[in-house]
């Protein structure tokens, strides 16, 4: 009986976890357009990561969590979150972390086309994952001003 029941909670628990997102590196043609955004002229964008989210914006427009290292000139890094709907032309990008709205000046999420997307979900932190896990690796772009 308790092997049963320890082999279906084991099914249980593999049924219910979510499909794993790929980690796209953000374009480097793209960096310096994302890098536009930034606030603070003497802070760069580095090690910057896309994965899809798992809703749509408005109008069933594909979303993807955009995130990325925000470096500053002595070298602290955090990461920041955006929501964009093209990663292949630098489309619309939104902030969606509290560090990506302090230190870009994209807008902020929650107009009609956003609304209902936060840094909870699916896909944002998968995006942060991804900055987090390629810390230190071959970055796959980097821009400053």
């Amino acid at each position: 009986m308790k092997r049963l029941l320890a082999l279906v909670m084991i099914v249980a628990a593999c049924k219910s976890k979510a499909p794993l997102r790929e980690c796209i590196p953000y374009s480097p043609d793209l960096m310096q357009h994302f890098t536009d955004g930034l606030v603070r002229k003497d802070f760069r964008l580095a090690n910057a990561w896309v994965v899809k989210s798992d809703k749509s914006m408005d109008a069933g427009v594909v979303a993807y969590f955009l995130s990325a290292d925000i470096v500053a000139p002595n070298g602290e890094a955090v990461v920041g979150t955006w929501l964009t709907d093209d990663v292949a032309n630098g489309g619309r990008i939104y902030s969606v972390s509290p560090q990506a709205v302090k230190y870009t000046n994209w807008g902020g999420v929650g107009d009609r086309a956003t609304a209902g997307f936060t840094v909870d979900t699916g896909g944002a932190k998968e995006s942060i994952d991804c900055v987090l896990s390629h810390r230190g690796k071959a970055s796959p772009a980097t821009a400053s001003q």
